[in-house]
């Protein structure tokens, strides 16, 4: 983690974002072979997929997005800062770059805690789990309740749904547009 008034190195950028690539490769391996033992694995977990449950998603995530911006340009910004890990993340990433981190981790996090965990764990616990390896957040108490409630929304979504389509695609649009703002300095 580097330290405040130290300048960001290229290298910070590139280490930081194979690490998320890492992560997120083992959190894809770890969703499969859950959901392989499980005997889940199969595509009735995105059904019904409609343009529904698409749109639903949608709305969702946009919800949380409004309610973040809200939270950030009230007094409660100073509670909301991650240390600048995802400034460096997205700061200098090309739009198309965050389209495809942001697709990458919505659709191998939902499947490993709305489809394989939560399916075992229930709601609550698997809130707490996303919520811990999240850990760059619990730093501040507000980002660590944000997120939690943020995690048993996207969970309370997949039990009302039937279906990973909707928080998918919440989560999606959340590190979607949260990240073009970071890249694009409206939010620091």
């Amino acid at each position: 983690m580097r330290k405040r008034g130290k300048p960001v190195d290229s290298r910070d950028e590139r280490l930081l974002f194979w690490n998320l690539c890492l992560t997120q490769v083992l959190v894809t391996l770890a969703a499969l072979g859950l959901l392989a033992y499980q005997g889940r694995l199969g595509w009735e977990l995105w059904m019904p997929a409609g343009w529904d449950m698409w749109f639903a998603g949608l709305a969702a995530g946009l919800t949380v997005v409004a309610a973040d911006l809200f939270l950030y340009r009230s007094v409660l910004r100073k509670w909301l800062d991650d240390g600048g890990l995802n400034k460096l993340l997205f700061g200098k990433m090309s739009p198309g770059g965050i389209v495809w981190v942001s697709a990458g981790v919505a659709v191998s996090e939902e499947m490993l805690f709305r489809g394989a965990l939560q399916y075992w764990l229930g709601i609550l616990l698997t809130s707490l789990l996303f919520t811990l390896i999240h850990f760059r957040y619990l730093r501040s108490w507000l980002m660590t309740a944000l997120l939690f409630a943020v995690s048993l929304f996207l969970g309370w979504v997949t039990e009302v749904s039937g279906s990973l389509v909707p928080a998918t695609m919440a989560h999606f649009t959340l590190n979607l547009v949260l990240g073009l703002l970071l890249r694009f300095g409206k939010v620091r």
